[in-house]
């Protein structure tokens, strides 16, 4: 339970701190947590030098996963602040959006649409300023321990209006029962969190990826929407919403499952390599990791 006690108390100290201020807190602990968590600092790094490729020395890939650490802590900052945000202000002074008519079309034409996207950035704040253009995106997130701070964080992102379930049967019905409803559901695929991934390539190595995004849209005839959102200097975001992907049915459901996902992977391994920093994840992706500069192979 301590995790729940130590986030609730930074909910009710710092909640009222200005965003500014909460970045420049979370940027001193992530630092700490960088310096201290060897073994999560491990992992991050083997995923940057999977993605800045064998020419990066240490040095670049130290200070890109100092960044991912730094982008983690955003990341709470985020949380713990989305519930005074103004997202009318926000998406006019701080948002920038393409794409946004295939939203309002799979909306309004009582398709519904699997949005797929990545940890990078922040892709929960990325969406609250939708809020402001009448739009209510259900997530699936993972389970968090003990129960109570899952439920905590569930209820901080639903402060704008926004719907969260946890990935488990329940969370499953509700989400085939929205998008037959017409409505839009968001899932990330870079991360197997319920562990029934299909290995494929994912910057040129075996990774396991979630198909559940386009299982979903199989199922259901919802649109396929592939979306990428990342920082803006300062506390911006630019979302970049691509057309509705056709999906490729043969009958063979297990294949469909796996070409379909991975059609849609280079459109994140360009995102994730633009800026790697941003890839907020804090395990070990690839299996086979590239080897350290100046190892012995």
């Amino acid at each position: 339970m301590w995790k729940y006690y130590i986030f609730r108390f930074a909910y009710l100290i710092l909640g009222r701190l200005s965003l500014r201020a909460l970045y420049g807190i979370s940027r001193v602990t992530s630092d700490v947590s960088y310096r201290f968590r060897r073994d999560t600092r491990d992992a991050v790094a083997s995923n940057m030098r999977r993605l800045l490729g064998p020419g990066a020395n240490e040095d670049e890939v130290q200070r890109a996963t100092r960044e991912v650490f730094r982008n983690a802590g955003r990341y709470y900052a985020d949380l713990i602040h989305v519930g005074r945000l103004d997202v009318e202000r926000f998406y006019n002074e701080r948002y920038e959006i393409e794409g946004e008519e295939y939203l309002h079309d799979a909306k309004d034409s009582g398709r519904g649409a699997v949005l797929v996207g990545t940890h990078f950035g922040n892709p929960e704040m990325a969406v609250q300023p939708l809020a402001a253009k009448g739009f209510s995106i259900m997530g699936l997130v993972e389970t968090l321990e003990p129960k109570a701070l899952s439920d905590f964080t569930l209820w901080l992102r639903e402060r704008q209006g926004h719907v969260y379930r946890t990935i488990g049967y329940a969370g499953l019905k509700e989400t085939i029962r929205r998008l037959k409803s017409g409505g839009l559901v968001a899932i990330l695929i870079d991360r197997d969190v319920a562990g029934t991934g299909v290995p494929m390539q994912f910057c040129g190595a075996e990774a396991s990826i979630s198909v559940g995004a386009v299982d979903l849209a199989i199922r259901t005839g919802a649109d396929l929407i592939p979306a990428r959102s990342w920082r803006l200097p300062g506390y911006g975001f630019k979302v970049v919403v691509e057309p509705p992907v056709e999906i490729i049915r043969t009958g063979n459901l297990e294949a469909d499952l796996r070409s379909n996902t991975e059609r849609l992977l280079p459109i994140f391994e360009e995102l994730l390599r633009s800026d790697p920093g941003q890839w907020a994840v804090l395990e070990a992706i690839w299996k086979d990791q590239p080897p350290q500069e100046g190892a012995v192979q």
